[in-house]
């Protein structure tokens, strides 16, 4: 679907209207149509009475004029009926599919941002806003800007009549109107800030209950049930708090006090002149009809109104997301790479964004290096040292905050993020499984890839015979975060998610860390296949992987520390020394290599 950018919140409140302008002007004018179809009733019920006091006055009984007017009425009512279900209808229509394609929208944008958009706005907080905030703007188009329509055209169209009748009346409709609408206007910003805050209340309950559901096994293991359910208590208590803040501001309701004067005000002036001859009876029944039914409308204007403003700023926070300037920008035109080339680091210095929108400190500082293409490199380094980011980079899920990537002396900046993760491929250490079947999450590597190619992939990552023992084979439902499954078994099916998308670079983030030692003999042998004639970067702290890499590249603290072979390393790194030496294996490979006549 097209997607817009939105300068303001009412223009995003508004845009259901804009972007469906035949519906609108339909359920705009069936809405005045319906409010004059409210009035009408009230007037043609002081002609019945006019009829009905000739009838008496005469002795005629039931005249065809007192008749008349009744089926008219009857009529008039019946109209009102059909044309309010068109209108709720109509704006039922427009604004539900509103409510489709702007949730649409949101997902489509929110999607799209890099994930330093992500690192700065809590899942949680989109949640809350996709669903509910989305909703309420919808609310406040139907029912309340809906009713609105009608409830104004109704104070309009009867301001009319009254004046028709006396143009007394119709002056202090004029004068009473204003005043009605000044503390309906008043009513509803002093009970907005109370209704934000519920809002956002309403988003921290929501938050509380995803984060313990999704994490109830940790609850589980630690017994803090009772401090969970304490949190989530306190937090509805608030809630019920700003609720019933809500419930007092509206207890004293002084729009709604103005009406009642207003029609006070106009029953004794009219009355007065009955009294006085001036006017019939009929006439008291007219005004009092009118009033009556504007009545009906009015005493849930502010509350609509309310709506109206609160779902505004429900809009702003949509708007907000929808308008965030992504630091990562897309090229007018992917430039073209030989994958097969040269990876180039110059000067590059990354920064995450943390959740207030400040800068972290960097995570790495001015790399400078160059992986030869086709070759496997192993990726070592102490915690935090900026392993797992020179993947990300090269994924393009960040651009690099000072410097260069450059493949085959093209600056990644310049590929489309759908090229560059369409050629550069990951297995991640904290792997993602969704609540589908074994065969999608697998096909997630390759959209459109026939059974026969998914289950090539599960046999070169050593998964093909796992996933055969499992309740329905393929089709088994990986449960949520693919908790039902090992560690082991998660490791391998994103492994051959990965071996699926048959990427021509390969990044593997500590990937068999969970993986037995007979698994992972014959996974290595899988990946060999793999690695042959693409380049492969693999984090890693095993033996093994660092004594098959071509290179190995040493990260601390976001800085180079080293670059070269295993034996170059061994020979001129101090730093590489001391971890091997604390590999497991690493002193019975040594001794090894003195027998056989190694370098030590």
């Amino acid at each position: 679907m097209t997607q817009q950018r939105y300068k303001s919140g009412t223009r995003y409140q508004l845009s259901a209207l804009s972007r469906y302008k035949g519906l609108t002007l339909l359920a705009g004018g069936l809405a005045l149509f319906a409010a004059l179809l409210t009035v009408l009733p009230s007037w043609f019920l002081g002609d019945a009475t006019d009829a009905l006091q000739y009838a008496i006055d005469n002795g005629l009984g039931l005249t065809p004029t007192f008749v008349y007017y009744c089926l008219l009425i009857l009529g008039v009512a019946g109209a009102l009926f059909v044309t309010i279900l068109a209108v709720g209808y109509a704006f039922a229509i427009m604004t539900l599919r509103w409510e489709r394609d702007a949730r649409q929208e949101f997902f489509e944008i929110i999607q799209e941002n890099s994930m330093t958009f992500h690192d700065q706005v809590d899942s949680k907080q989109l949640l809350a806003i996709a669903m509910q905030d989305v909703r309420w703007v919808r609310f406040s188009l139907n029912p309340a800007l809906r009713s609105m329509i009608m409830s104004l055209g109704s104070l309009i169209i009867t301001s009319i009549f009254l004046a028709i009748i006396d143009w007394m009346l119709g002056l202090l409709m004029l004068f009473g109107a204003p005043l009605y609408l000044f503390f309906a206007y008043r009513y509803a910003k002093k009970v907005e800030p109370v209704r934000r805050a519920r809002s956002e209340q309403n988003e921290v309950i929501t938050a509380i209950s995803q984060e313990v559901f999704r994490g109830i096994e940790v609850v589980r293991a630690f017994g803090t049930e009772e401090y969970e359910e304490n949190k989530f208590e306190e937090a509805s208590k608030e809630y019920q708090r700003l609720q019933t803040r809500e419930a007092r501001l509206a207890s004293f309701y002084i729009p709604h006090l103005i009406m009642t004067a207003i029609t006070f005000i106009s029953l004794i002036y009219v009355a007065y002149y009955v009294l006085l001859g001036i006017y019939h009876v009929s006439t008291l029944v007219r005004v009092l009809g009118l009033l009556t039914s504007f009545d009906a409308f009015s005493f849930m204007l502010p509350r609509f109104l309310l709506v109206l403003r609160g779902a505004n700023i429900n809009a702003q926070r949509i708007v907000k997301l929808l308008s965030w300037e992504d630091p990562l920008q897309e090229p007018e035109h992917s430039a073209d790479v030989d994958w097969s080339q040269d990876i180039v680091f110059k000067e590059v210095s990354f920064r995450y964004t943390s959740n207030d929108g400040e800068n972290d400190s960097y995570a790495l500082r001015k790399l400078n290096f160059t992986i030869p293409g086709g070759t496997r490199v192993a990726l070592i380094g102490g915690p935090g040292g900026g392993k797992s980011t020179i993947l990300k980079l090269l994924l393009r899920l960040y651009d690099p905050t000072q410097g260069k990537i450059l493949i085959g002396g093209v600056d990644l900046r310049g590929v489309h993020t759908r090229d560059v993760r369409a050629a550069v491929g990951l297995v991640e250490q904290d792997i993602f499984l969704f609540r589908r079947s074994v065969k999608d999450n697998i096909a997630f590597g390759g959209v459109g890839a026939c059974e026969e190619e998914i289950i090539e992939a599960a046999q070169k990552a050593q998964a093909h015979e796992f996933i055969e023992k499992l309740p329905q084979g393929y089709e088994t439902i990986v449960g949520e975060r693919g908790m039902t499954l090992s560690g082991g078994q998660r490791q391998r099916l994103a492994i051959a998610r990965t071996l699926l998308q048959n990427p021509r670079i390969l990044l593997l983030d500590d990937s068999v860390s969970a993986i037995d030692a007979q698994t992972e003999f014959f996974l290595r042998k899988a990946l060999d296949e793999v690695m042959r004639g693409r380049t492969s970067i693999t984090v890693t702290q095993r033996l093994r992987t660092l004594l098959e890499s071509d290179l190995i590249i040493i990260v601390d603290k976001g800085r180079l520390v080293a670059i070269g072979t295993h034996q170059e390393l061994l020979e001129s790194s101090d730093h590489y020394q001391r971890i091997f030496e604390r590999l497991p294996g690493a002193l019975q490979h040594v001794k090894q290599s003195t027998r056989s006549g190694g370098a030590r």
